[in-house]
């Protein structure tokens, strides 16, 4: 299979890669994904005016670490290139291992821009020190105060799919309703997650990857697929005019 067989109509949107798969190579080996480890994706803008399509704009990095009891913490540190500086997203989430959409039960989160020098740019930035739910109620801490968003059901972080998708399972997964916090703080209820379909994508040296595929459609939500391989590691997500693409799989740095 060439890399022009990531463009065909069932493959959607695959085809938004398509010209930077050909030399795509994946991490490979053995990996455990309810287990710890970090994972660095590139960040990419798929509606560039400049240069490529599929265009280089930022980096996510993923650091799950499982702890006693069934505890498990998630690191998400994320930065995006924009017009005049840069923006960084930092944050750490706790739930437990058994929870199929990785849902936190508690979280705090960063969100800065700096200008072109590295430096904060005043008064931009955002910070919530706690985020917690209990009783089908989430408390985000805002100053001295607290708001609250009621989720009386299943519920997750946006971050937190990318754990989650690694450890469904393929086919039998789905249709998963939920409420979505997207970026850690904005509720957008009625989404669904489920399998897709098995496809391969081809790659670099004429190789093509089994994934399993799944979808993430949602109200006030771009459609979300991720591409998950069969060691169960998340290859490739596309949302909308952005997409995150697999560059590093490793165990985590030592705390």
């Amino acid at each position: 299979m060439s890399a022009a067989g990531n463009e065909s109509p069932e493959k959607y949107p695959l085809c938004s890669l398509a010209p930077m798969l050909g030399t795509y190579r994946p991490p490979t080996g053995p990996f455990n994904p309810a287990g710890s480890w970090r994972q660095a994706y590139g960040v990419y803008t798929l509606a560039s005016t400049r240069g490529p399509a599929a265009r280089r704009v930022g980096e996510l990095v993923l650091s799950r670490r499982a702890q006693d009891a069934g505890q498990v913490e998630l690191a998400v540190a994320y930065t995006k290139g924009l017009t005049g500086g840069t923006q960084k997203v930092t944050a750490t989430l706790h739930t437990r291992a058994d929870e199929k959409l990785a849902t936190p039960r508690r979280w705090s989160f960063a969100i800065e821009l700096l200008d072109t020098q590295g430096r904060p740019v005043p008064h931009a930035g955002v910070e919530r020190t706690h985020a917690e739910c209990r009783r089908g109620v989430i408390r985000i801490g805002e100053g001295r105060g607290a708001r609250s968003i009621p989720a009386p059901g299943a519920y997750t972080v946006n971050w937190c799919l990318f754990d989650a998708v690694q450890r469904l399972g393929g086919k039998g997964a789905g249709p998963m309703e939920f409420l979505l916090i997207d970026h850690f703080d904005q509720p957008k209820p009625g989404q669904s997650l489920a399998f897709r379909a098995e496809m391969g994508i081809a790659v670099a040296g004429g190789k093509t990857v089994p994934t399993i595929t799944y979808d993430q459609l949602g109200e006030g939500n771009v459609p979300w697929v991720y591409w998950v391989d069969r060691n169960g590691r998340l290859l490739l997500v596309v949302a909308g005019l952005e997409a995150y693409v697999l560059e590093s799989s490793a165990p985590p740095a030592p705390a």
